[in-house]
C-alpha cells in the first residue's frame, strides 16, 4: 500500500513539473501586411461568386466601406487604390447589367489614405440617383488594390455592389 501512494505521488510530481514548463504562445501576425475590405470579411459570397454583393438602391448616396489593416499598424501615411473589376460578364444578363463609372456610381479617384497608428480607414463613393429604369439592376465589383508597400489580401479584396435601378 506504501509502495502505490508513493507511486501515484510520483505520477502527480512528474506530471505537475512537465505541465509547469509550457511557453505563454502570444502569436502575432506582423510577418506581412494587408488591407481587407470589412464586408467581404462579414457577409458571406453571394451565389457563384467569392465575394459578397450588397443591394443598394439608386438614390442611396455615398457609401463608406470600412477597409481593414491586418498586421502592425502604420507608422507613415499609405494612400491606397480601389478599382473596378471588370471580370464579371458571368454575372450579368438581361435584368443585370455592368454599372458605368460617371453614370451610375463615382469613385470619387478611386483613391483613399490608411492613416498612421490604426487599422481602419473608410473608403467611399457615390451611387448616382439616375433616370429610373422598370426591372433592370447595375452590378458594380470593387477590387481593393492596395498601395506602395501595403497589398491587399486576395481572399477580401472584393465587394459588389448591385444598384437597383427602379
Amino acid at each position: 500500500m506504501n509502495r502505490k501512494i508513493k507511486t501515484i505521488l510520483s505520477l502527480v510530481f512528474i506530471m505537475t513539473l512537465l505541465s509547469s514548463c509550457f511557453e505563454d504562445m502570444k502569436i502575432k501576425f506582423d510577418k506581412l501586411v494587408l488591407v481587407e475590405f470589412e464586408d467581404a470579411v462579414r457577409r458571406a459570397p453571394a451565389t457563384g461568386t467569392t465575394f459578397p454583393i450588397i443591394a443598394v438602391t439608386r438614390t442611396s448616396g455615398t457609401q463608406s466601406l470600412q477597409v481593414n489593416l491586418v498586421g502592425p499598424q502604420l507608422k507613415a501615411i499609405e494612400e491606397m487604390n480601389v478599382s473596378v473589376d471588370t471580370t464579371i460578364a458571368a454575372l450579368l444578363n438581361a435584368t443585370t447589367i455592368r454599372a458605368v463609372e460617371g453614370t451610375h456610381f463615382s469613385l470619387n479617384g478611386g483613391n483613399f489614405v490608411m492613416k498612421q497608428d490604426t487599422s481602419f480607414a473608410a473608403f467611399r463613393f457615390n451611387v448616382q440617383n439616375v433616370t429610373p429604369v422598370a426591372g433592370r439592376t447595375a452590378l458594380v465589383v470593387l477590387k481593393l488594390d492596395g498601395g506602395t508597400n501595403i497589398k491587399a489580401s486576395e481572399n477580401y479584396r472584393r465587394v459588389g455592389f448591385r444598384i437597383a435601378l427602379q
